[in-house]
């Protein structure tokens, strides 16, 4: 390793390590002093089959991505706000990461009608929400109202729905909900019943005064995010840390009658990027990090001085890429949101096609990820190998390739080669990126030094995810972005990026119609993919709705890298699927 990055790292390791030292004094103190509270079992307690633990342990996590947004189901739209809701909300069923299967959750069991269009969910019986209030069918039929609800926007709502019909919910009593659907919904169970439900005691009020997008704020007491899973929120700081604390009233227990989790804390602790995450587990300062390819020979090296092994999973199911800002709308003061002549551009596929052409995949796998990734085509990754479509078309580096496109669409170069469109403007534009990311970036300059090559000038712009997340969702003043989705679910997990309607259909977001024949086409595919049962019929629909994408590039695809997670030994019941998080069954994790 050169000096001076020794240099550098050395400095971080430092720093984090004073930083989570004197986070961990405060933290921890206090609880030595303190017993947890042991309510009674609800009747339904869900009973683990592992051999029992032992109680006690703090788990740090520290992350890169500065913290969430929100609490807020209906507002989040980005992973670490939804990471937060995932730890304290559960629901109706729950997914096996391991095994892949659905299993029980707040509901104990499930029946599905004949013509697969009615499910109806028995709940647990005695599930209580962290402070004490009963869950009950209420509060999954106030849910539902809520993501239906007009007043209050958000993604889940077109995820939810046939053909933009919703689904009907009923309370049957007070321990069994039915949901009828319009039409099949192939993958009900993983999507609808694995969705958080939310308390209706705590926001029926912020439902009824029209606040309750508001509600859950980053500013709000943590007392009053109630919980039905693991843990609870006990004291939040943004842009600093997240602490949690066991939920008293937590429905699974191991076959003592110990209830889970067996932690005494939680921890999340917010850095500037994931150099300094790294740092931080590399001296032993945190208990699990995913350790990206070019970091992972000198990791390894501190295996046995800080007792972590670091766990190869293959390829990831993080899919990066690129896109254009091809939103045509103005803003309220009548400015468009992109320049007309950039506009233009941008919706021009030969341009797109000319960009994907242009970029040098081998090389940053080669000189950014040390050769453990592989080039993207589309939106799958071949971690997912149930839904991944390897038929795509493919754009190998050539600028030769690119040029003759550009040439084809009307652009021309000077005599010092930069590159002008048919009415002399100069192609130039701002990529932005996540700057707590430091492969993003690194990808981004490699692209800006190819870019270059073509005669095209990029100026890269690094903001911070919640400022980019703004960019791209609420003001859309931007021109080309560079970010990552994570894969590896079903399908249907990506209705609010592919229909043309959605919230996340980056290129050009909350279309009130298709607005080119290729995405009504993809919107006719995702339904379609969305009605049958048939696997072969779904992955036929989904595998063309990959070839559109590949061709016609509103996200140009480019690398994924390959996986690696560290984890210290300490733990007993660690359990490492091959995507997806590690932490998912943290509630059985216990000090050895």
């Amino acid at each position: 390793m050169p000096s001076l990055r020794l240099t550098v790292l050395n400095s971080l390791f430092r720093g984090v390590a004073i930083t989570l030292a004197a986070l961990l004094i405060p933290a921890c103190s206090p609880r030595q002093k303190l017993k947890r509270e042991f309510p009674p079992l609800p009747k339904d307690v869900d009973i683990i089959t592992k051999p029992p633990g032992r109680y006690g342990g703090i788990y740090i996590n520290v992350d890169p991505g500065g913290g969430p947004n929100t609490f807020n189901y209906l507002v989040a739209e980005d992973a670490t706000s939804m990471g937060a809701i995932g730890t304290v909300l559960e629901g109706l069923v729950r997914r096996n990461s391991l095994t892949e299967e659905i299993i029980p959750g707040l509901a104990k069991s499930w029946e599905v009608s004949p013509d697969n269009k009615t499910y109806t969910f028995h709940l647990r019986e005695g599930v209580k929400w962290s402070d004490g209030a009963p869950f009950s069918a209420d509060d999954v039929v106030f849910t539902f109202a809520c993501i239906y609800d007009e007043r209050f926007p958000n993604r889940h709502a077109s995820d939810y729905s046939i053909d933009g019909k919703p689904f009907k919910v009923e309370k049957m009593d007070n321990l069994t909900v039915r949901f009828i659907t319009p039409d099949i919904y192939a993958p009900f169970l993983e999507m609808v019943g694995g969705g958080p439900i939310l308390p209706k005691h705590a926001l029926q009020k912020f439902a009824d005064n029209g606040t309750l997008m508001k509600a859950w704020n980053i500013g709000t007491h943590p007392r009053e995010i109630v919980s039905t899973g693991m843990f609870r929120i006990a004291s939040f700081k943004p842009g600093e840390r997240l602490v949690y604390e066991p939920n008293p009233h937590y429905w699974r227990a191991d076959n003592t009658g110990q209830r889970l989790p067996y932690l005494d804390l939680y921890i999340t602790k917010f850095v500037r990027d994931q150099n300094a995450s790294l740092a931080a587990f590399a001296t032993g300062q945190s208990d699990s990090e995913g350790i990206t390819p070019d970091n992972v020979e000198w990791v390894r090296r501190g295996e046995k001085a800080h007792n972590y092994t670091v766990h190869e999973r293959g390829p990831s199911t993080v899919c990066n890429f690129l896109w254009f800002n091809q939103n045509p709308e103005k803003d309220k003061s009548g400015k468009p949101f992109v320049e007309p002549y950039k506009l233009k551009w941008f919706q021009d596929v030969r341009f797109r096609q000319a960009v994907s052409h242009g970029i040098n995949r081998e090389g940053i796998i080669k000189g950014v990820l040390f050769g453990r990734g592989t080039p993207l085509w589309g939106p799958e990754t071949p971690a997912n190998t149930k839904w991944f479509n390897p038929d795509l078309q493919k754009y190998p580096y050539s600028p030769e390739k690119a040029r003759e496109l550009l040439k084809l669409a009307g652009f021309r170069w000077n005599e010092a080669g930069e590159l002008f469109d048919s009415a002399e403007n100069r192609v130039s534009f701002t990529l932005n990126t996540n700057q707590e990311n430091p492969i993003r970036q690194h990808m981004a300059t490699v692209f800006k030094e190819n870019m270059k090559d073509l005669g095209i000038e990029v100026k890269l712009q690094l903001l911070d995810f919640g400022t980019f997340v703004k960019k791209i969702g609420e003001s859309y003043d931007y021109e080309c972005g560079m970010l990552g989705l994570t894969g590896g679910g079903d399908p249907v997990g990506g209705m609010s990026v592919y229909l043309s309607s959605g919230r996340m259909h980056e290129w050009y977001p909350n279309q009130k119609k298709p607005a080119t024949a290729w995405e009504a086409r993809i919107d006719e595919l995702m339904m379609k993919q969305l009605k049958t049962l048939n696997l072969a019929e779904r992955k036929k629909y989904w595998f063309e709705v990959q070839r559109i994408m590949s061709e016609q590039l509103p996200f140009i695809y480019l690398i994924t890298p390959n996986s690696y997670e560290g984890v210290k030994n300490r733990w007993e019941n660690v359990e490492i699927p091959k995507s997806g998080g590690i932490t998912w069954n943290l509630d059985e994790y216990y000090l050895k």
